[in-house]
């Protein structure tokens, strides 16, 4: 190929190539949106949530944060919901379901999902049908919501110097907590976050932060925990504190 036919070849392409990639582009568009118009089948995990149990009662077990949906429908509809950025949560309200009783001494109970396609067909305004959910059967129990007061227990880390002795506080020495009632028979308190202090020679203060999981309520976050240095043999006051010499 000479120089010059080698340059035409080169200036056809620069010039076509982009042409041939645009209408490739819109061949695919055309051909995606007519996919769309047709009837799909997909799935999507969406989240959701639960409300309303029975008065003074809590909620209890390891009900899923999503559920598995099966849908079926026009596919424009199906990818909205897939493609939907920030989803408001399909409810499950318990005032509104029949759940059904598991015999045995604890009570128990199990919910079939099934039951739950038209409220979450309803909630979502869909256009297309859900033809099925995962898990198919949700199990969980009902707990007497009680405030008992529980004793705060320190959990510090005191790096001392060679015959010095330790005594840790709280203010206040115990705080109310709301939760279910088996937790709260079977814990002895709630702990505060882990704090290490190094080479520590006077009494100090410091807030710090309770540790608890999110079904328990508190009436406060942090308490103030006070710490005192002593040369004599003294009382360890307080669970968890640690002494290094």
């Amino acid at each position: 190929m000479t120089e010059d036919k080698q340059k035409r070849s080169e200036k056809f392409l620069h010039r076509e190539l982009p042409l041939f990639v645009f209408f490739l582009l819109l061949s695919f568009v055309f051909w995606y949106l007519n996919e769309l118009s047709k009837e799909l089948q997909g799935t999507i995990n969406y989240p959701v949530r639960y409300i309303n149990p029975p008065k003074d009662r809590i909620v209890t077990g390891d009900l899923p944060e999503k559920l598995e949906m099966d849908l079926r429908g026009p596919g424009y509809s199906i990818l909205k919901v897939k493609l939907s950025g920030s989803r408001a949560p399909v409810v499950i309200d318990f005032s509104k379901v029949t759940p059904r009783r598991i015999p045995g001494t604890m009570p128990r109970y199990y919910l079939v999902t099934s039951g739950l396609i038209n409220s979450f067909s309803k909630q979502l305004h869909a256009d297309f049908d859900i033809l099925s959910i995962q898990p198919d059967t949700l199990f969980f129990g009902y707990d007497k919501l009680v405030t008992r007061r529980l004793p705060v227990i320190p959990d510090l880390h005191v790096e001392l110097a060679e015959g010095k002795k330790v005594i840790i506080v709280t203010e206040p020495d115990s705080i109310s907590v709301t939760g279910p009632q088996h937790v709260l028979d079977t814990i002895e308190g709630i702990n505060t976050k882990h704090r290490s202090f190094r080479r520590m020679n006077d009494n100090f203060s410091s807030k710090v932060p309770l540790e608890y999981p999110d079904y328990l309520q508190t009436a406060q976050k942090r308490v103030t925990v006070e710490v005192t240095v002593k040369d004599q043999q003294s009382s360890y006051f307080g669970v968890k504190q640690s002494r290094e010499n």
